[in-house]
């Protein structure tokens, strides 16, 4: 237990960076929204499995791993070996290279919606590549959406992080929520005839549910078939609007065809970046080949499409992936780890407080608002900090990696045990919880501000 963090470089370089970075750092999810200022680590140095090494030479067991993408965790061997001898190569060429064929081909044999591939390097680009193909084939412009999908104008427009974009952006999009399909099927009436796809993340922290009247349950399997999805995607077939899964974080996390090979759903353009290389950065639109050809006209070309590092580390990982069955021991750790925290919630009486869900592969700590602790984030704060004081980097999520173990395990809900008991402590004192927070509180990145469930959203937010 280290109840003091060495910060003392992280502030210096940080006080740097805010004068000459605007908000201090590159990515929200890697800034002081996301990590308290003042007891929290603000740089890395080095990372090797799921360890980080921060400025100050502290080092804790990394759960966030990068925002998700280190699937095989910090400098695996086989990537960094593939990425080492295609530098000796070259990385940007002036003409095409194979291995652009290469990991299309792994794509279009792992993923069912795969027919054609085009790469590109972040999520955010490949799935506005994917709404512009969708608004090209259907020569629609209205979309419906379900999750995050990055920052480009068509999505970001809906929050309030909106400044500099046009108008009619917001107008144009219009957010559902995952499992309700009434949602959905009101935007499809509304601006009926005008909706190019539904875009949406297959799974967000809760499954597709079950959609069968009758007693289902009883009898399907826990990726059921039967599911949300399905629904979503008859609504699709119906209106002639196309069906376009961000699989950006369940791609080559929860399985190696993703979602839409889990719960048996294929849509009609996939969206994949984070896992499928293991950090180093490369993205890719796959779909029917119907739809992709129009990628001939829809300009969707920059200097470093087909880049090589990426290419070659996705063409390492992915390769792991399957050789060495990386997705199945995730996915027992995962599960045991998800188990143990809710046994050890349940132990000490805090199922009104806490609950960890997901798949196994990456759980969330879901953190509920009640009489006593009312404030979600001040309380996630206060959990930041005691699993720091533990020597485990956290924000919210477990992203289980292939070098977790039970060792790891063990480690981790030993911090959580230590840090249930100060919150029962400080309960049962009746106090607040905020006044033993020894820095500043975590902040949402945005809030969604969408005509169509605006209100709700709003709510959801706070």
């Amino acid at each position: 237990m280290v109840e003091k963090i060495k910060i003392n470089n992280s502030r210096i370089l940080l006080n740097i960076a805010k004068k000459i970075i605007p908000t201090g750092g590159q990515t929200f999810s890697k800034g002081t929204h996301s990590f308290s200022e003042k007891f929290s680590p603000s740089h890395a140095y080095k990372g090797k499995g799921n360890k980080i090494y921060d400025v100050d030479n502290n080092k804790f067991l990394d759960f966030v791993m990068g925002a998700q993408p280190l699937i095989l965790g910090y400098s695996d061997p086989d990537v960094n070996k593939a990425v080492n001898n295609q530098l000796k190569l070259g990385s940007t060429f002036s003409l095409a290279n194979k291995l652009e064929i290469d990991v299309a081909q792994l794509l279009n044999r792992l993923v069912p919606s795969s027919e054609q591939v085009r790469f590109g390097k972040n999520g955010a680009d490949a799935n506005t590549a994917a709404v512009k193909i969708a608004r090209a084939y259907t020569n629609k412009e209205h979309i419906a959406f379900c999750g995050y999908h990055g920052w480009h104008d068509w999505f970001i427009s809906t929050t309030d992080k909106n400044l500099g974009i046009p108008k009619f952006n917001e107008k144009l999009a219009h957010p559902f929520s995952f499992n309700d399909l009434e949602s959905l099927k009101k935007i499809f009436k509304k601006y009926k005839g005008k909706i190019a796809c539904v875009i949406m993340e297959p799974v967000t922290v809760s499954s597709p549910k079950c959609m069968y009247k009758t007693k289902c349950q009883l009898r399907c399997s826990k990726y059921c078939k039967n599911n949300f999805l399905k629904e979503v995607k008859k609504i699709c077939i119906k209106n002639k609007s196309l069906l376009i899964f961000d699989e950006v974080v369940t791609g080559f996390r929860y399985s190696l065809g993703g979602a839409q090979k889990l719960y048996g759903v294929t849509p009609d353009i996939s969206c994949f970046a984070k896992a499928i290389s293991n950090g180093i950065p490369l993205s890719a639109v796959v779909g029917r080949k119907k739809y992709m050809k129009l990628f001939n006209n829809v300009f969707f070309s920059f200097t470093y499409g087909g880049e090589c590092l990426g290419l070659a580390a996705a063409k390492a990982c992915i390769n792991k992936l399957i050789k060495k069955r990386v997705l199945d021991k995730i996915y027992i750790n995962g599960e045991i780890f998800k188990n143990k925290l809710n046994k050890l919630i349940k132990l000490y009486r805090l199922e009104d407080f806490f609950y960890c869900d997901g798949h196994p592969s990456r759980t969330v700590l879901t953190i509920k608002s009640n009489n006593i602790f009312k404030f979600p984030l001040v309380t996630k704060t206060f959990i930041q900090q005691e699993l720091l004081k533990n020597g485990v980097l956290w924000s919210g999520y477990h992203c289980i990696t292939y070098t977790f173990n039970k060792k790891d395990i063990k480690h981790v809900l030993s911090a959580y045990e230590k840090t249930f008991r100060k919150i029962i402590d400080i309960k049962n004192k009746n106090q607040n919880l905020k006044k033993y927070i020894k820095g500043n509180l975590l902040k949402k990145v945005f809030t969604r501000v969408a005509d169509f469930q605006a209100a709700s959203l709003k709510s959801y937010n706070k």
